[in-house]
């Protein structure tokens, strides 16, 4: 057996193994992504070695940033995941020896956060169209977005929200994250729900479509409904809010940042706004307001200034 072919025996092993100890379909699926990713470079350059040499993870990790200019955070995420699965192959006696160390992992960045204005927040909120959608999908989109401006939902929340997810009675949305699906409720106003009721309507007509079925989805080439991918919903928002705004490279996740800055800027406590963003920790939610209030908001909320609490 030569190196690639024990790496991959390794590698199918722990995320077998993964899919027992964890219920994230996102979490295995960015291993999977990593680790085959690290694969191609050990069957290119892997000869007779039984371990992965150090300097693999040097070369694969250079080589990756140069071929697609990845950012050094997430490099580093990627170098987490990797360094995670030697620690299991070496307790489970695959390899004996770590080739992730600590010097291989770039510094860390600052985050820039690229936010809607205001007037720009309004403009998507009030509901219009980009003049050259097409008019088969725009509906679709005007709700996924909308719905991610008024709730904060993750991109892998918002991938996997099912239509019985929704509570119209109660004005909230059910949403799972992380290991083991944990669930919370986030807000959906009635803006949120009149398009999204809009969308299903048309979707599925007036019978409606199981509880089960994926909230927002895509007709494929073969005619059938598919769930949407981070990059399908990636480029989607980005189109759709450059076309409606004029504003380039906003994603989902930069709506996530603008609808936290949208509740800061209105006076919402932070407490309150850590509880919407399902952020675990206190101290996680702060940062995230730090950043985003220096010049958004200048005010006291509950006692709790931009980065200062009493």
């Amino acid at each position: 057996m030569n190196l690639y072919e024990k790496y991959e025996q390794a590698k199918e092993e722990f995320l077998a193994s993964l899919k027992i100890v964890t219920k994230s379909k996102e979490t295995y699926a960015e291993y999977a992504f990593a680790l085959g990713d690290f694969g191609e470079y050990v069957k290119a350059h892997g000869k007779d070695e039984s371990e992965i040499p150090p300097l693999f993870i040097v070369g694969w990790r250079n080589e990756v940033k140069a071929a697609r200019g990845l950012a050094n955070n997430t490099l580093r995420h990627y170098l987490t995941l990797l360094h995670s699965f030697f620690k299991w192959a070496i307790e489970h006696k695959i390899f004996t020896e770590q080739p992730v160390g600590k010097g291989d992992f770039p510094k860390k960045e600052a985050v820039e956060y690229d936010l809607l204005s205001e007037q720009e927040i309004e403009k998507v909120l009030s509901g219009k169209i980009p003049p050259d959608s097409m008019s088969a999908t725009s509906v679709r989109n005007r709700a996924l977005i909308i719905l991610v401006l008024t709730s904060g939902v993750r991109v892998s929340e918002l991938i996997n929200l099912r239509i019985g997810d929704l509570d119209f009675k109660k004005h909230i949305i059910t949403v799972r994250h992380g290991k083991g699906d944990k669930k919370r409720a986030v807000t959906f106003p009635s803006l949120s729900e009149g398009f999204t009721e809009e969308y299903l309507n048309s979707r599925h007509g007036a019978n409606g479509a199981p509880k089960t079925a994926f909230l927002f989805d895509h007709i494929g080439d073969d005619g059938k409904a598919h769930q949407f991918t981070r990059q399908n919903i990636t480029r989607l928002v980005k189109s759709y809010i450059y076309r409606l705004t004029g504003h380039a490279g906003i994603g989902t996740h930069d709506l996530r940042h603008s609808y936290a800055s949208y509740l800061l800027t209105h006076g919402v406590p932070i407490q309150e706004i850590q509880a919407l963003l399902g952020h675990e920790s206190y101290s996680t939610t702060l940062i995230y307001a730090n950043q985003l209030c220096p010049e958004r908001v200048a005010t006291n909320l509950n006692g709790i200034f931009c980065g200062t609490a009493n």
